[in-house]
């Protein structure tokens, strides 16, 4: 049952990115939109985000909930070590919803609306940079609860050139998911337009951001590069993934919105199984070498065995009222120009 309780929290994090991240996404792109066309933009973002935008927190939620029950010891060693980040990032979060509610359904329009779409951009750049940062210093082995001071055990390990790099690279894939989930809405051809020549302008830099997270775990002193090429599934991922940008550029050209989308989900599914490829089992290297594993801190079978019970059950009730959610919202959005 552990491997499936493992499933299910890895389609978590692969839907929260991917549903999540385009959320997050759009409102990074409202810092580039031109005085002109910011009150369309955020109409369309209105349309795009409002009947499911609380409904792809779900992921989150989720995954937060198996890690409790189901591995408690890593649930206990990461939000200790690592409450910092994730205090931030629930931060982003809380303000970001709030800021979408209140400028659209503010019952008086009047200056305020520009604050809020502000606070909405800001947290949508927060968020996604302290889960990256979450996520390289699971990885980068200088988490040490033996630390002398406060500084060496809760600031240094996710406070460092990799974490960055690794925080600006999530930042650039949900900007980039966003633009391509952004195409496939009801727009006017001009801001469509934009969409398009975003879209290709932030793939070339989230291809740069990958670049730098392996130059900075090399300047760190984490030669993450090597063991990737020494991992055949994520260094196959690696690769699927480049080539699967010679498809994007073509549709991008066309404008075909349902290629677009499963092309652009396609690369984060890559991105993320190398991720989990080269982590698995391990949930946290520490400073010292030792790691914590997630086959060897599960809980007990019992619990294992409801937990999993638990998903699948609600896997199969839930993700077809989910699905239909979808469907009903946005059909007859999604569609090719």
């Amino acid at each position: 049952m552990i491997w499936i309780v493992l499933t299910f929290l890895a389609l978590s994090v692969y839907l929260y990115c991917l549903l999540g991240g385009a959320d997050f996404g759009v409102g990074v792109h409202e810092l580039f939109v031109s005085k002109k066309k910011k009150r369309q933009h955020e109409e369309v973002v209105r349309v795009a985000m409002g009947p499911v935008w609380e409904a792809n927190h779900m992921w989150i939620i989720i995954t937060i909930v198996i890690l409790f029950v189901g591995f408690p010891r890593v649930y206990a060693e990461v939000s200790t070590y690592l409450h910092i980040p994730i205090t931030l990032m629930l931060v982003g979060i809380i303000m970001r919803g709030c800021a979408f509610s209140f400028r659209h359904y503010d019952a008086v329009e009047d200056g305020s609306r520009k604050y809020y779409s502000l606070i909405f951009s800001l947290s949508s750049i927060l968020t996604p940079i302290t889960f990256g940062m979450i996520v390289g210093a699971l990885m980068l082995g200088k988490i040490n609860p033996e630390g002398l001071d406060y500084y060496s055990v809760y600031v240094a390990p996710w406070l460092n050139l990799f974490t960055l790099a690794t925080g600006f690279f999530i930042l650039s894939i949900f900007t980039f998911i966003a633009s391509i989930f952004m195409i496939g809405e009801e727009t006017i051809g001009d801001l469509k337009k934009s969409y398009i020549r975003r879209a290709k302008i932030v793939h070339l830099i989230m291809i740069a951001m990958g670049g730098l997270v392996f130059l900075t775990a090399q300047m760190e002193g984490f030669p993450l590069a090597i063991q990737f090429l020494k991992n055949p599934i994520a260094l196959t991922s690696v690769a699927l993934a480049t080539i699967s940008h010679f498809l994007l550029w073509k549709w991008l050209a066309s404008a075909k919105a349902w290629p677009l989308r499963f092309v652009a989900g396609f690369q984060l599914l890559m991105v993320v199984t190398a991720w989990m490829e080269f982590s698995f089992p391990n949930a946290i290297t520490y400073a010292d070498g030792s790691v914590l594993s997630f086959l060897a801190e599960a809980g007990p079978d019992k619990t294992l065995w409801m937990l999993g019970l638990t998903l699948i059950i609600g896997a199969i009730i839930f993700l077809p009222i989910l699905g239909y959610l979808f469907f009903v919202f946005k059909k007859g959005t999604i569609k090719s120009i």
